[in-house]
């Protein structure tokens, strides 16, 4: 008899969002271990839908999208529909990135707050109505972070007896963007350690910030090789230019910070330029996501605004086409004391392309888990603000060095430990947690 599995995840396939990757892997690698799954997601905030999840969620036969109350989609999709007046309007000044402030931006960000909250609220309650319409038991109720909601529906799923078991799962840490919620938060985070049977997150600094390393394990994020279309249906490059590839967001969500700081490695890549390792002309600084105006102005900063190639938001297809064609993967990262388990999915991602992977990360502390990991797996290098100017020389080497055998046509990745590198394919992950899922039915037994 096949284990059953619930999986509640506000993100899910096709939603075109990182946020519907990891539970949707889970998702397909379990159905491919003989699990019966069943989904209760949500309808996500907008109506883009992402080609590969889509195909990955055809393996799945019981997913119930829930079309909770979300003023905040209907209002995009409101702006959407009128954009096509706005076409005459006079181009914004992109000299340099916007800035936020001022009481009505504060009163804007609040209502957002407020407003996706209730949006949560909202999810709860649906799925709350939904769990009474499932046959039980499931062996198994998987409840992944963010929003609030989905451990809190999970929690009834295990209270009621639907599900036997109930693992917790965190991508973000848990915050509360009002003071005023601090005793929920308090309230909560002992609901989770007291009732859920298993606690996982991301990353260790995750366990280690919400206090869960005595109980919790890692479930790290990953990739998927099914992803990627067959090397012989890809057109082979025919320009002689080094490639620099970033994918993805440059600031942190509504709060606009801008803290993924690439300008390290664009400082590296001038003084090789400079150093007559390259030419400007051979330089191509690739950018896919919604954000060109910070990445231009980066580049600007650093002499190297020719150089950028800029393809604005695209599709998860079009942006990994893009990583296939790339001779180096930037990405960018955070480590701070507040905040230290950052182990973002794009990381994952890049780990299948076969390219070379430079991190900038900044804050206040050296060491991150991140590093851990390039150096562990060997495909690529982490620049620490906090590790001062030794990093910074680092970089610098590194990137001469790649360079040199970019020139002399040798291949760019020759550390990568592929042992290392397999654990973090979703279908190792996928039977950590079904080892998991059977362990904590033998102690319950």
């Amino acid at each position: 008899m096949n284990r059953r599995a619930l999986i509640i995840s506000y993100y899910f396939a096709p939603q075109n969002t990182i946020g519907a990757i990891r539970p949707t892997k889970l998702a397909k690698y379990l159905t491919r271990l003989g699990y019966d799954v069943t989904v209760l997601c949500g309808t996500g905030m907008d109506g883009k839908r992402d080609a590969i999840l889509e195909k990955d969620a055809r393996e799945l036969h019981d997913v119930r999208i829930l079309n909770e109350w979300n003023p905040l989609r209907a209002l995009k999709e409101r702006r959407k529909s009128a954009a096509p007046a706005a076409v005459s309007a006079p181009p914004a000044d992109t000299a340099a990135p916007a800035k936020r402030g001022g009481l009505l931006h504060r009163l804007a960000d609040s209502a957002y707050i407020y407003l996706r909250l209730w949006t949560d609220r909202s999810f709860q309650h649906l799925a709350v109505r939904e769990l009474k319409r499932l046959e039980g038991p499931f062996d198994a109720v998987f409840s992944t972070y963010a929003p609030l909601s989905v451990h809190q529906a999970a929690f009834r799923a295990k209270k009621s007896g639907l599900a036997r078991l109930w693992i917790a799962d965190f991508r973000d840490e848990v915050g509360m963007p009002f003071r005023w919620l601090e005793p929920f938060q308090r309230r909560y985070m002992r609901m989770l350690r007291k009732n859920a049977d298993l606690l996982t997150a991301v990353s260790n600094g995750f366990l280690e910030m919400m206090d869960f390393s005595q109980t919790g394990r890692m479930l790290s994020n990953g990739f998927d090789r099914e992803d990627l279309p067959e090397t012989k249906n890809e057109p082979a490059r025919t320009d002689d230019t080094f490639r620099v590839v970033y994918c993805g967001h440059l600031k942190e969500g509504r709060r606009n910070v801008a803290c993924r700081d690439i300008r390290p490695m664009f400082r590296a890549l001038k003084k090789a330029a400079d150093a007559n390792l390259l030419s400007l002309e051979q330089l191509r600084l690739v950018y896919c996501g919604d954000e060109s105006e910070l990445f231009r102005a980066y580049a600007a900063e650093c002499g190297l605004e020719a150089c950028v190639e800029d393809h604005g938001k695209v599709s998860r297809v079009a942006s990994l086409a893009l990583q296939r064609e790339a001779d180096v993967l930037l990405m960018a990262s955070w480590y701070l004391r507040g905040q230290k388990g950052i182990l973002t999915g794009k990381l994952f991602e890049y780990m299948m392309m076969d390219k070379p992977v430079i991190c900038c990360t900044a804050g206040d502390l050296a060491g991150s888990e991140l590093k851990h990991v390039l150096a562990e797996t060997g495909v690529g290098f982490c620049c620490e603000e906090a590790a001062g100017e030794a990093d910074r020389q680092a970089l610098e080497a590194y990137t001469a060095e790649l360079l040199r055998r970019w020139q002399g046509k040798q291949p760019l990745m020759q550390e990568k430990n592929e042992a290392a590198v397999e654990q973090y394919h979703y279908v190792q992950l996928a039977q950590k947690l079904d080892g998991w899922i059977q362990e904590l039915e033998r102690e319950d037994a």
